[in-house]
Order: structure tokens, then C-alpha cells, then sequence
């Protein structure tokens, strides 16, 4: 499995790099002009084995929920998003949704105003704060084309996350906190049954700096004090990304139930590699649901396939 722990930096910078934050550049993103279908290397997640575009779709056939693993700014991962997009939904005998990470449940009502063509796709962007969601002008170049692609083909698209004051006050003041919002609030945000834990908990506490520092200069007692510390941090914002995760899981249910499969959700590659929190949550909601990921892996190099705990059921290797 690849390792996913980076050097430790400051939180806020760790939480931009885990959970999908804005990351605005000074120049103005492109799309890839890369033919994806053609040009890129895709590889088995179990066994490394290459295999062709056409290939991976016949093996989604059939799917009901497919995750699309990001890095943000990653053109060519948009792009192949897109072409997935497309091909799923054209051969779904009209179902299908999209389901976004990057929009929030409460936006719901500037998607459906943009669908029926109340506002334009420039307007939508602004009144949804997105117009440079992962870097100047990528809404545009990246995202839009995805939902526009959706709408063309009668696919349902779906705001699938939280609002960001939700996922704070989860952070701050615990779940129960979530569990207090009256019943409009509440609908907008949901928190696992239960605490997620193993590996995916470990990588995400390890990421945040949550572990003990073998060559820090403290005595004993203050180490002991700083660890406890970074690791009640680092399970605090642990606790929002479990409600990202969540709420984007129901989010996919509902797509599910409204548009029947697939359900095409696109995500932050953290939340979906190596059985990320999200498809855990979406399989403990639909534990029938056939559930595929593929991950749009920029450094295919540094991947270890392997049947134990494979990156994703698809690496998709962009950096080509």
C-alpha cells in the first residue's frame, strides 16, 4: 500500500492537504488536453496488471456507486472524471447521478436553479463561492463541464457534502453538538453510528501529527503532555472528516433512491483510497450496494499493488 503519511506541518496546512480545501494558485487553471481514453496507463488496484479504458468500464458494468478519487489540482484526473461521467451515464439506460464533494447540501437550490436555468454557470459559481474551488478559474475548466455532461444526459446531480459551520462545530464542540440542530439544520449534515476506526483513522491521526516525536528534546512528562495533545487535536479534526464522510455517503443513498445506479461521486482521493472512510460509510448505509473506486493517482510510481489492501479497485495513472 502506498504510504500516505507526509512530514509533519501546521494543522491548518495538513487539514488543506486531508480533506479537500481550497487550494487557489495565482494563474489561472486549464483543462488537460490529454485524450484520456487513449493516452493514460490504467492498472488493476489487486494486481498492477494493465488494462485498457474499455476494459474498466465493461468491469464497472453494473456498478451502483463509483468514486472518483481526486487530488484537486489535478487536470488531468478532471478530465478523466469527465470521461467517465460520460461513458457510465451513456450506457445507463437514463439513470445515474453525480454526487460533488465540492458543493455543499445547502447549495442544493443554486444546482437545481442552475438546472432549470434560472441562473447561468457563471452566476452559480459565484453564489456558490466555487469559482476557484481548487485553483483560479477551476470551476470552469474542471467542474462545471462534469455537471453540464450530467444534466445532458437527465443524470440527477447532487450537492453531496456538509456545510463547513457544521463540520467545525463538530471539530469545537463534539457530535453532540450536530445531534442538537433543530430538524432544518439537521438534514443538512449526518455523522457516522459509530466512531470510524482502524487504518484509515491511523493514516489520518499520523498525517495530523498525532503520534509521538522519537527525537523531540522534552523530558518525559512534558512529551508525554505534548502527545496527548496533538493527539486530542488530531482527533477533533478526525471527527469533522468523519463527517464529511458521512454526510457525503448519505448524500449517495439518496442519489441512489432518486436515480437509480450509478451513482458517480467525485471526492478527495484521501477519502477514498485505500477503503477510505467514505466507501465505508456507504457500505455500512447500502451494504448491497456494489461500490468501485478508482483512484486518479498523479505518481503511479510510488503505488504498491497488492490484494491485502489495495489504493483502489482502479489507479488511474495521470502523470502520462
Amino acid at each position: 500500500m502506498k504510504n500516505l503519511a507526509l512530514p509533519r506541518v501546521g494543522s491548518i496546512a495538513l487539514l488543506t492537504l486531508v480533506t479537500g480545501c481550497n487550494t487557489p494558485r495565482e494563474a489561472p487553471v486549464q483543462a488537460s488536453m490529454v485524450v484520456v481514453r487513449e493516452q493514460l496507463t490504467i492498472r488493476d488496484g489487486q494486481t498492477g496488471d494493465e488494462i485498457s479504458w474499455a476494459t474498466m468500464l465493461s468491469r464497472m458494468d453494473g456498478a451502483d456507486v463509483i468514486i472518483l478519487g481526486e487530488q484537486h489540482n489535478d487536470a488531468t484526473g478532471h478530465a478523466v472524471q469527465l470521461a467517465v461521467v460520460e461513458d457510465m451515464l451513456d450506457q445507463s439506460d437514463g439513470q445515474g447521478g453525480v454526487a460533488l464533494e465540492m458543493l455543499e447540501r445547502d447549495e442544493q437550490v443554486l444546482l437545481d436553479d442552475y438546472r432549470d436555468e434560472i441562473i447561468d454557470a457563471k452566476t452559480f459559481a459565484k453564489l456558490s463561492e466555487s469559482t476557484s474551488w481548487a485553483g483560479k478559474g477551476s470551476w470552469a475548466a474542471w467542474y462545471q463541464p462534469i455537471i453540464d455532461a450530467a444534466l445532458e444526459r437527465d443524470a440527477v446531480v447532487i450537492a453531496a457534502n456538509a456545510p463547513r459551520r457544521y463540520v467545525r462545530l463538530a471539530r469545537t464542540g463534539g457530535w453532540d453538538k450536530l445531534d442538537e440542530l433543530d430538524a432544518s439544520r439537521r438534514v443538512l449534515v449526518d455523522r457516522p453510528d459509530t466512531p470510524m476506526t482502524g487504518a484509515y483513522r491511523d493514516r489520518f491521526i499520523e498525517l495530523m501529527g498525532g503520534h509521538s516525536n522519537p527525537d523531540s528534546d522534552l523530558d518525559d512528562t512534558s512529551q508525554a503532555n505534548a502527545k496527548l495533545e496533538a493527539l486530542e487535536l488530531a482527533e477533533s479534526f478526525f471527527r469533522s472528516q468523519q463527517v464529511w464522510d458521512a454526510t457525503m455517503a448519505a448524500s449517495v443513498s439518496i442519489a441512489l433512491r432518486q436515480s437509480g445506479p450509478p451513482v458517480i461521486l467525485l471526492v478527495g482521493r484521501f477519502h477514498s483510497d485505500s477503503e477510505g472512510g467514505t466507501p465505508n460509510q456507504i457500505k455500512r448505509i447500502c451494504p448491497s450496494a456494489r461500490v468501485v473506486t478508482i483512484s486518479l493517482e498523479p505518481a503511479c510510481d510510488d503505488v504498491e499493488f497488492n490484494s491485502d489492501l489495495p489504493q483502489a479497485d482502479f489507479v488511474v495513472c495521470t502523470e502520462e
